[in-house]
């Protein structure tokens, strides 16, 4: 008997509730105004549905972030230094040794085609410089003047003038009347190596004639 009153008893919620749907909308709108039949159930889920109209993604403001404009960073470029020059070396130029000349040969330098004499030629002068060669200093010096009657054993051309000579021997202060060197000038002889005979020379102008 009981369970034939709780079938009765479901059977009479089942028509209840069925009639009750059957007076419920079919389509609701969330967003309008309620029905005026909408029981108070369904107001009270109206009034805590959660609205969905969200904003499109084309309305939403997404602040830009700019990028911080980048600071030019001047670095400064070191100037290379100039390269140090290279010196380059000098060559050494070693001058071969001359042989060294004795007093002889420099004299004998300064006598160009020398022609020597195969005996002593006689010549006479008017007036005639007597000079003598100084092989130490390099130089000619002054003896004297000679006149009358002279002897040459050589004939030459006398390099740093260029100029036609006859090569005169000369005892020192007793030849041709000279007898008065100075003691600096005979000094200077001795110096050069010699004693008390010296080879001087004139110069051949037309003064000087050969002794027949």
């Amino acid at each position: 008997m009981r369970h034939q009153y709780r079938w009765i008893l479901l059977a009479g919620v089942v028509v209840a509730l069925s009639g009750c749907l059957s007076t419920l909308p079919t389509t609701v709108d969330v967003n309008g105004p309620l029905p005026a039949t909408l029981p108070p159930l369904a107001q009270t889920l109206r009034a805590t549905i959660v609205p969905t109209d969200f904003p499109s993604a084309q309305s939403i403001s997404i602040p830009s972030t700019s990028s911080p404009t980048s600071a030019a960073i001047i670095v400064a470029t070191p100037v290379p230094e100039p390269p140090t020059p290279t010196l380059v070396p000098i060559p050494t130029i070693t001058l071969p040794t001359l042989p060294s000349l004795s007093n002889e040969e420099r004299w004998r330098r300064q006598q160009l085609d020398r022609q020597i004499f195969s005996e002593l030629r006689s010549y006479t002068t008017k007036r005639s410089e007597l000079y003598w060669y100084d092989p130490v200093n390099e130089q000619k010096v002054l003896i004297g003047i000679i006149n009358g009657e002279f002897m040459a054993q050589a004939r030459f051309i006398f390099r740093k003038e260029n100029r036609l000579a006859l090569e005169v021997p000369y005892q020192i202060n007793q030849s041709y009347g000279l007898s008065a060197l100075s003691p600096a000038l005979v000094e200077r002889i001795h110096a050069a190596g010699y004693s008390d005979w010296i080879e001087t020379f004139v110069y051949i102008t037309p003064d000087i004639q050969p002794q027949s």
